[in-house]
């Protein structure tokens, strides 16, 4: 399993990842991250950044931006489907189950992780305030 995560996520988002090398503040690199390491598979992590992007990565890729994984050769690069991809190659016994036996449960986490990533990706403060409460509704829920 190769997993390719941006290293340069937008010009909005400088101070992520600006050595071309850290994972940076993208939530979609950062949860495939955790899913592969909380699932105990060996992986190699390659970082890209995205203004200097490998010639080779156009080519596996094309037109897509990391996160994407390649797997016994094969490149996924939804990250929805990668999720499901990898909770069904990489089931029990061999790797823990991940994902939330109930349906609605499974939906609200996403339904979480969507506002989260809006809230921590913000630039602008005062836009914070707007984010907020969507993050906060999604947390009652859950409760």
């Amino acid at each position: 399993v190769v997993l390719y995560l941006a290293g340069q996520i937008r010009d909005e988002d400088r101070e992520a990842g600006s050595d071309g090398e850290s994972i940076g503040n993208c939530p979609f690199s950062q949860r495939l991250f955790m899913i592969l390491w909380l699932k105990g598979v060996v992986f190699n992590v390659t970082t890209v950044d995205l203004k200097r992007k490998p010639a080779d990565l156009h080519n596996l890729a094309p037109g897509t931006h990391p996160p994407f994984l390649t797997f016994n050769g094969e490149v996924k690069t939804d990250i929805n489907k990668i999720e499901e991809f990898l909770e069904e190659a990489l089931c029990p016994p061999k790797y823990p189950k991940l994902a939330a036996r109930q349906r609605e449960s499974n939906t609200a986490g996403n339904d979480i992780f969507a506002k989260f990533s809006a809230y921590i990706k913000n630039t602008k403060p005062e836009a914070n305030f707007a984010c907020s409460p969507c993050a906060c509704v999604a947390f009652h829920y859950v409760n």
